[in-house]
């Protein structure tokens, strides 16, 4: 299933380019590179941002701000001594297993569409 989503994902945009370029009278070469960096930096920034929320980035925001929020409310502090629960520290970290995929994706037509419009800007095609 993966594998099957993964090879989607690849294939998508340059079937969406390749019927640009057949059904439409005014697309160039050009547009049909700008259309594939995009989706490429797209890929990029989503793998980015995950790739922040996995490495626990916020982790610290998260803990201070609720540890802070819980000492100045009497009435959580009144709770938590009455249950005997301690302020532990949480860690908050999420798992993307098509973490590298999505990277390697973005990359990909990233790379693609930045050499192919060198090729077509310096050769004049």
């Amino acid at each position: 299933m993966k594998k099957l989503l993964f090879t989607t994902l690849l294939t998508a945009p340059f079937l969406l380019c390749f019927s640009m370029l057949l059904f439409s009278s005014s697309t160039n070469l050009v547009h049909l590179l700008d259309v594939i960096f995009l989706i490429g930096l797209f890929f990029l920034v989503i793998g980015s941002v995950m790739l922040v929320l996995q490495a626990g980035f916020f982790n610290a925001f998260i803990s201070t701000s609720k540890h802070f929020f819980s000492t100045i409310n009497k009435r959580e502090q009144s709770i938590r001594q009455f249950e005997g629960k301690n302020s532990k520290k949480t860690a908050y970290k999420k798992e993307y297993p098509s973490l590298k995929k999505i990277l390697l994706l973005g990359a990909v037509y990233f790379s693609f569409s930045l050499i192919a419009s060198i090729t077509v800007v310096f050769l004049g095609y």
